[in-house]
């Protein structure tokens, strides 16, 4: 039983210890759609836990956008179900060091 225990604890460790990983070197990216790419599938919207994307309908047609960019972390979650390579990570630029 003791090991089922320790091994709870270590998975618990390597999930939080991974998350931590990726907020710590995702603070000069953000997710970018690619509109050529996209479908308006809506999987990158559904995959994001942090509220970032959303399918926007406006006077341009209906299209994903970042509606919290603040929000994103860089994970690319949203990347990794999006079939058609409509989402990219770019560099943010550094307008503090200016």
């Amino acid at each position: 039983m003791t090991i089922v225990y320790i091994s709870l604890v270590i998975l618990l460790l390597l999930l939080v210890g991974g998350k931590l990983h990726r907020k710590k070197h995702r603070r000069n990216r953000i997710v970018h759609v690619l509109e050529k790419n996209c479908t308006r599938c809506r999987s990158c919207v559904k995959k994001c836990n942090h509220n970032v994307l959303d399918l926007v309908k406006d006077e341009k047609g209906t299209h994903i956008e970042l509606k919290n960019p603040d929000n994103c972390t860089g994970c690319g979650d949203c990347i990794s179900v999006c079939r058609f390579n409509a989402l990219e990570l770019v560099q943010l630029v550094d307008t503090k060091s200016r």
